[in-house]
């Protein structure tokens, strides 16, 4: 059984189509189609049912490309491991992904990712912006097959099977509107004061959006129907539009300081509680390289200060 038709078999069995799969890994169809055959062929059972041209997995191919993520994984660490223990001592090499939602990777990672770039220098960083920026769907399974070695996500307090989970810091959560807003001075503001507002939405909760989820949550809570909702995709745009005066919001605290402060936007003194953190995901199985360590070690260190 060869890595390369591992990989192939992979890609096949995640795209469910040889054509795909031949643009995805830049070869010709029947290529793949022979290295498939060739996997069949060693190990005696068929790993797709062939009908017209739709494929599908066979119970052995199911089995198949479970372990065949676990095996790419683990030829990945060994190759790792074998360059960091040729290298220079003290010096970390290898290569790393870290993937997180546009929030964090905005007002939360850059520095982080500047310093352990000019510490670690041969490090081979991938940063992939997630759209999901909770521990769910997609995001939890990129690190449970090992495509991510580090995610950060911006939810409620959670824990996983196989993951490990760390908090790095509690986020505040601020209700945002206009500079200008007849409750923008008033020492209180309860959910029933919102009524016959419109509310600016970012992503929805499934697709990322803790904080907007306790949010809605808390209007509903008190029988609160906003007249009007818009959903967002860009915090930009919705830091925009409520300067505006198109309505009210609510975004973490960090994207908002800037425009508080310049008197663009106020923060209404919201008298209910978040509970949103900056938490920090990997493997528990996955071997740590020094790579892998000296980010998470650094990770804590810069968040600490």
């Amino acid at each position: 059984m060869e890595l390369r038709q591992v990989r192939t078999f992979r890609v096949v069995a995640e795209e469910l189509s040889f054509s795909r799969a031949a643009a995805k890994l830049g070869y010709v169809q029947s290529s793949v189609s022979a290295q498939v055959a060739a996997l069949e062929r060693e190990l005696g059972v068929r790993l797709f049912d062939r009908l017209g041209r739709r494929i599908s997995l066979t119970e052995a191919g199911s089995v198949m490309l479970a372990y065949s993520r676990e095996l790419l994984v683990l030829a990945g660490e060994a190759r790792e491991a074998v360059v960091d223990a040729g290298a220079g001592v003290g010096e970390v090499t290898g290569s790393l992904t870290v993937s997180a939602p546009e929030t964090l990777l905005t007002y939360r990672l850059p520095r982080l990712l500047a310093i352990f770039h000019e510490r670690h220098p041969k490090v081979r960083l991938s940063v992939s912006p997630s759209a999901i920026g909770r521990l769910v769907g997609s995001m939890r399974r990129a690190v449970e097959e090992g495509r991510v070695d580090v995610a950060f996500v911006l939810d409620g307090a959670v824990g996983a099977p196989g993951l490990l989970v760390e908090p790095l810091i509690g986020e505040g959560v601020s209700v945002i509107a206009p500079s200008d807003h007849a409750l923008a001075s008033s020492i209180s503001v309860a959910p029933q004061d919102l009524s016959g507002e419109a509310v600016l939405l970012p992503e929805a909760p499934e697709s990322g959006c803790a904080y907007r989820d306790q949010f809605e949550r808390q209007l509903g809570e008190r029988g609160v129907v906003p007249p009007e909702r818009m959903e967002f995709q860009s915090i930009e745009a919705i830091k925009q539009c409520v300067a505006a005066g198109m309505g009210v919001s609510v975004l973490i605290s960090a994207a908002v300081e800037e425009e508080i402060a310049d008197g663009k936007l106020a923060a209404l003194r919201w008298e209910e509680p978040f509970e949103v953190f900056t938490q920090m995901v990997w493997h528990e199985k996955r071997w740590k390289s020094p790579a892998l360590r000296a980010f998470l070690e650094m990770a804590q260190e810069v968040f600490a200060t």
